[in-house]
């Protein structure tokens, strides 16, 4: 490589990575909250103003009942040995059978399950949420720890917990 070459390609190094470290580390990062999903790290803070549990629904419900059905089956396998004397060779052939088994699932009839409807929630509903006094009666789903909290505290009482999501 010639020095005018190597020397070309150091400064275009140096460029981009003076380039790249001005955008700082969260350059092209994104992230996209939707109205139903919380950020995971972010915590609010709020007045308490009433909690909800929402229980799990299930109902009853048939899928098709799958089993295993094998069947085995016998395998031809070809054996050669070649022996050596001298000039003289000789090949010995032999056979061997050997058994091979085979499954797929197959249906067999049904069989009933319990299918869930609705998971159990548990939701916190804030006032002043992060200290926005026009922020009013913000819903909050949270983890069950958080809600027995929430459940212990006096309506009007500040508390402050991680959501798992927006709204209930």
């Amino acid at each position: 490589m010639t020095k005018k070459r190597q020397m070309l390609l150091s400064g275009v190094a140096l460029i981009l990575s003076v380039g790249l470290s001005a955008c700082g580390p969260t350059a092209g990062a994104h992230r996209s909250d939707g109205p139903a999903e919380a950020r995971h790290d972010d915590t609010v803070s709020g007045l308490r103003d009433d909690v909800r549990h929402i229980t799990r629904k299930t109902a009853s419900a048939v899928r098709p009942r799958m089993v295993n059905r094998c069947t085995t089956t016998t395998k031809k396998i070809k054996h050669t040995s070649r022996t050596r004397m001298g000039k003289r060779s000789s090949t010995t052939t032999w056979y061997e059978k050997r058994p091979v088994t085979t499954c797929r699932k197959v249906r067999s009839g049904t069989e009933s399950y319990t299918r869930v409807i609705r998971h159990e929630r548990w939701c916190v509903e804030l006032d002043a949420v992060n200290g926005d006094q026009r922020r009013r009666d913000v819903w909050f789903q949270v983890t069950h720890a958080t809600y027995a909290k929430a459940r212990t505290a006096q309506e009007g009482d500040k508390i402050k917990f991680t959501p798992v999501a927006n709204g209930c």
